[in-house]
């Protein structure tokens, strides 16, 4: 069975050329006769490169119905991601392709990531350190430089939006902080009973953390309306999905004091456009970060180990 991997590169250093600690692909690639593993696949690239392969292996190339029709050999698609929004999915149940993905692999990361946040918010170590290289420090009058607020997380409240595996290890960290965790219900969708409104949610919340899946209802979810909500000294941090914040009305709203502060792990194009609105020099107390979110080395091999297992799985059924 051939396999080919058409964007290795998603997942760092598969090759042992940089200085990051180098992913081990062989789990997978063992599962196959043969594995091909590109560094990234352009559109026009993506026919030459899969017309003989049983196995797709991706995380961000489109497979749309086009592209699949022209894929006559090709029987399952394997995503290296949770995500399966670049792939046509209907198309692949006409053509009787299967498609997997792996869950679940990075649900500590995210949540490390988004308490690092909300750390970074209550004790502005990052803006500390720039002060500390920059010299002023060397020049304080006292032994200490306390130039931005610092405050605690305990006792403050964390709204989550979204209460899936990442949503709850992150109301797990949130607790061992001392802070207080409310889940807001996503509107839409049926009210459960450790949930409240979001009318409720917001006017309450320290911190407003996203965990829901990009959809028709949450896309937009956070505008202007949302956070006047919020309390003015309140922070929102998103390591879901870019498009589920309006980016004009967050950047109008951090200029206008409507809120403290924001942290994000994602925006609506990736990489962004030079125009965002949310990369304008204007924007104060926001924090940007490239999608790392999930990049973990461990949970990279934890993604690995988990597209290996579903294509073993795949094989057995084939052969039992």
């Amino acid at each position: 069975m051939r396999a080919v991997f058409l964007d290795a590169d998603t997942l760092g250093n598969w090759q042992g050329k940089s200085s990051q600690p180098a992913v081990d692909l062989s789990p997978l690639a063992n599962c196959f006769t043969e594995f091909d593993a590109y560094r990234l696949t352009k559109p026009d690239e993506v026919i030459a490169r899969s017309k003989d392969a049983d196995v797709i292996i991706t995380n961000k190339v489109v497979l749309d119905r086009a592209t699949l029709r022209q894929l006559p050999n090709l029987k399952a698609i394997q995503l290296a991601a949770t995500g399966m929004n670049n792939i046509d999915l209907e198309a692949a149940k006409e053509l009787n392709v299967r498609c997997f993905n792996v869950a679940d692999y990075s649900t500590f990361a995210v949540a490390q990531l988004t308490v690092q946040f909300m750390l970074n918010f209550a004790t502005r170590a990052c803006e500390h350190y720039q002060l500390t290289a920059q010299g002023a420090w060397q020049k304080s009058r006292m032994f200490t430089l306390t130039d931005f607020p610092i405050m605690e997380l305990k006792g403050k409240t964390l709204v989550l939006i979204g209460y899936g595996n990442i949503g709850q290890k992150v109301e797990e960290l949130a607790k061992a902080f001392g802070m207080t965790v409310l889940i807001a219900n996503i509107p839409g969708r049926p009210m459960r009973d450790n949930q409240i409104t979001l009318d409720q949610a917001l006017p309450k919340a320290d911190f407003v953390s996203l965990h829901c899946p990009l959809t028709e209802v949450t896309q937009g979810l956070v505008d202007e309306s949302f956070l006047q909500q919020m309390k003015s000294s309140a922070y929102i941090i998103n390591t879901a999905r870019g498009p589920i914040i309006d980016e004009s009305d967050l950047a109008n709203g951090l200029k206008n004091k409507v809120i403290a502060g924001a942290g994000l792990d994602v925006l609506s194009v990736e990489p962004p456009s030079p125009d965002n609105p949310l990369l304008a020099d204007d924007v104060p107390n926001l924090a940007i970060t490239p999608h790392i979110a999930w990049a973990s080395h461990e949970a990279k091999q934890r993604l690995i180990q988990g597209m290996a297992d579903n294509i073993q799985s795949l094989l057995n059924q084939a052969n039992p």
